[in-house]
């Protein structure tokens, strides 16, 4: 038993997803902080005395980006040690951690497929049989089934964590993508109608977009008639529960404009900043946007829903400046350059490249960057290849 959770505690990560944000009536932990705290104390036992120093090597860009906000939050701003840098220094472990990981650690390998498997029939499942597992501490999105008054559906699904539909749409998007190139032929159309039909009914228009053409361009590469049919009858069956109407109606198109506004006037606020203030960020907290406005958080009215500005890049220069962002993409240099100078033929069928460059382009329409509830997964990925 010892020895198997000492091999297999990584599973923890893939219950972050799965936990609720309930409030326990402590303070700084939540119901979904347990997997984290767990997680911590069997890494502190179990690997931290196996990492040698040719080990933190890999981890040195995430080392240098959190030195840098915690800096920026203490002694520029006059934060506190906040839950965001919290947040930072599980990824860093993540990154010392996986080099603590055997290779052929199957549970490793498989985790992903199993969590896609869950949150798909989830999805699926809460839409048909309308399951509302009621709001988290947030208050805001219900656990499953969100009523709604598009009037061609009668709402859209959120996963267990905050975040929205719109980031369950991407975490099924990711996973979904996953698992399609790592699972048997067999197996492939039941992946292709579960990942497509539970990505749908989140009604989150850039994660079915991203999933249908990386799906398209993965089924074409590899073709297999079992697996384009299992798309089309997908498509075909979604129709009925306004496919159209999601892209096409006249509400949702200014859903569109809103978010377009938001990052519009993000730049804006953006161009118009002192030199100090653009290089070293607004630190954590501080500045939100609401519509075409941003500005401090404490200006906003109480009863107004502040958030990001829907475009994690644009969030990323917003809180950490651009030295912060420069920093952040450092974490990613490996990864880029390899993209530079890979075939893209043999990207396409790179399971866990295929994953990321769709995390990256989610980013472009979504603060998914910033939830930190899904993008741990992409921490989970990308250590493979700063490898």
């Amino acid at each position: 038993m010892n020895k198997f959770l000492k091999n297999n505690y990584i599973s923890l990560l893939f219950l972050i997803p799965l936990f609720p944000h309930i409030d326990l009536n402590l303070e700084w932990i939540h119901f979904d902080d347990l997997p984290i705290v767990i997680y911590f104390f069997l890494f502190f036992i179990y690997s931290l005395k196996k990492i040698t120093i040719h080990d933190l090597k890999i981890a040195i860009p995430i080392l240098a980006f959190i030195i840098f906000i915690s800096f920026q939050n203490i002694f520029l701003y006059n934060n506190s040690f906040n839950t965001e840098i919290l947040r930072y220094i599980l990824y860093l472990v993540i990154f010392l951690h996986f080099k603590t990981i055997e290779s052929d650690n199957k549970l490793f390998l498989n985790l992903p497929i199993y969590l896609f498997y869950f949150l798909s029939c989830f999805s699926i499942f809460s839409y048909f049989l309308q399951l509302n597992l009621g709001t988290d501490a947030y208050n805001y999105w219900n656990i499953g089934l969100n009523n709604n008054e598009w009037g061609f559906t009668h709402g859209r699904i959120n996963g267990f964590q905050a975040g929205g539909p719109n980031s369950f749409g991407d975490l099924i998007c990711i996973l979904g993508l996953y698992s399609l190139t790592s699972v048997k032929n067999s197996i492939k159309p039941i992946i292709v109608v579960l990942s497509f039909l539970s990505c749908f009914f989140t009604y989150s228009r850039s994660s079915l977009l991203v999933l249908t053409f990386f799906m398209l361009i993965i089924l074409l590469q590899k073709f297999d008639i079992r697996n384009v049919v299992a798309l089309v009858l997908s498509i075909l069956f979604v129709l009925n529960f306004g496919l159209i109407e999601r892209f096409s109606s006249e509400k949702e198109t200014e859903g569109i404009l809103d978010r377009i506004e938001m990052q519009t006037a993000t730049a804006g606020y953006l161009s118009n900043q002192n030199l100090p203030s653009f290089l070293l960020g607004s630190g954590f907290n501080n500045v939100g946007v609401v519509n075409d406005s941003v500005g401090s958080i404490e200006n906003f009215d109480e009863s107004l829903r502040v958030t990001g500005p829907h475009n994690s890049y644009l969030f990323f220069i917003l809180k950490y400046g651009l030295i912060g962002f420069v920093l952040y993409l450092w974490i990613f240099k490996k990864f880029i350059k390899m993209l530079i100078n890979q075939n893209l033929k043999i990207l396409i069928n790179d399971t866990v490249s295929l994953c990321i460059v769709s995390f990256l382009i989610l980013g472009f329409a979504s603060d998914l960057l910033h939830n930190h509830t899904v993008s741990w997964l992409v921490y989970y990925l990308l250590f493979d290849r700063n490898e």
